[in-house]
């Protein structure tokens, strides 16, 4: 057995669709394959994942389509999408293809929390490892597609050093905080904030490079969950780092940034517990050692959070990424997935 054959045996026959939620099987099997390097890890995970979970199986009999525009937003034609998208990969470079759906479809990166390019960033990552697992990316794509729900982009940018003075007057504006603290689902309030014409004028990205992006929108984010231990929250940072993954496939990578910043401000102001007050965050342990309390872990949220954060803090240098993994482990309470 080998991390191709684990993830390729179950996630050709599951949808990426969980009774209604997320089917995260193949990210935690290739995030725990990564950070151990044990491929019997990653398979004991699995069973105990499948046991509790109800997983939606893939249909045999589905609609045939013609266009990938034809599944934009349509969960019930995964399948359909993805015979389509196997058949266009006969004549197409699979690297194009990815670069094609990214760019024309890029308002779609906050879809389904993130989850959709959460995967997709997972399968090309578990592609560099085994080329097997092109069938992998085929049906991140699919559901890239089907799971398409578009956002918006900010219009004014700031400098980096503004970034905390402009959130926090976000935060404390009556009428975000009336939205923000009412009972409306976080679908009704993400549209409320993506139809509000003074609410997209206030709204902001950052100036400047990779770096300053990535580690301004952090500077938001970071607090955010480690104060909160929010899961939306938790998903704008291993958002961020899917964004990250995909960069070469984005012909603008800047504007990706600027549309994934956007997405996240929005979502973290649906919320009603949002601080982003900064602690003391030094920590003695390394990540090895942290990496091994999260073996204890069955959380399926708090094994791809290490993951993320391990990563993001390699390429940035943000050692605050591995206070906040700590936490999240030390204050996690027994659960299921």
């Amino acid at each position: 057995m080998n991390i191709e054959q684990l993830i390729n045996r179950g996630a050709e026959k599951y949808s990426p669709y969980a009774n209604g939620l997320v089917n995260h099987l193949p990210m935690a099997q290739l995030a725990l394959y990564k950070l151990t390097d044990s491929i019997e890890i990653a398979e004991e995970y699995t069973g105990y994942y499948l046991e509790r979970t109800n997983i939606d199986k893939v249909k045999e009999d589905y609609k045939k389509v013609d266009s990938i525009e034809k599944c934009l937003g349509k969960r019930d034609l995964y399948e359909s999408c993805l015979e389509l998208i196997r058949e266009k990969l006969k004549e197409e470079d699979l690297d194009v293809l990815v670069s094609s759906i990214l760019n024309r479809y890029i308002l779609g990166l906050s879809s389904g929390l993130f989850h959709t390019t959460i995967r997709l960033a997972y399968a090309i990552e578990g592609y560099r490892i085994d080329n097997g697992l092109q069938k992998e990316v085929e049906r991140a794509l699919a559901y890239y597609v089907t799971g398409y729900k578009e956002g918006k982009l900010f219009k004014k940018k700031i400098p980096k050093y503004e970034v905390i003075e402009k959130m926090s007057k976000l935060i404390e504006n009556l009428d975000i905080k009336e939205i923000r603290e009412s009972d409306m689902s976080l679908g009704k309030k993400l549209k409320f904030f993506y139809t509000n014409k003074k609410f997209l004028e206030r709204g902001f990205t950052v100036k400047g490079n990779e770096d300053d992006k990535v580690k301004s929108i952090l500077e938001l984010l970071i607090p955010a969950f480690y104060n909160t231990n929010n899961i939306v929250m938790l998903h704008t940072i291993t958002g961020l780092q899917a964004i990250v993954t995909l960069k070469d496939y984005f012909a603008n990578f800047n504007k990706a940034m600027d549309i994934f910043t956007t997405n996240a401000i929005v979502h973290i102001l649906t919320q009603k517990n949002l601080d982003i007050k900064k602690e003391d965050t030094k920590i003695d342990k390394t990540w090895e050692k942290i990496i091994e309390l999260v073996l204890s872990s069955k959380n399926v949220h708090t094994i791809k959070f290490l993951y993320t954060s391990e990563k993001l803090d390699y390429l940035y240098n943000i050692p605050e990424l591995k206070y906040a993994s700590n936490k999240r482990i030390v204050n996690e309470r027994p659960s299921s997935i």
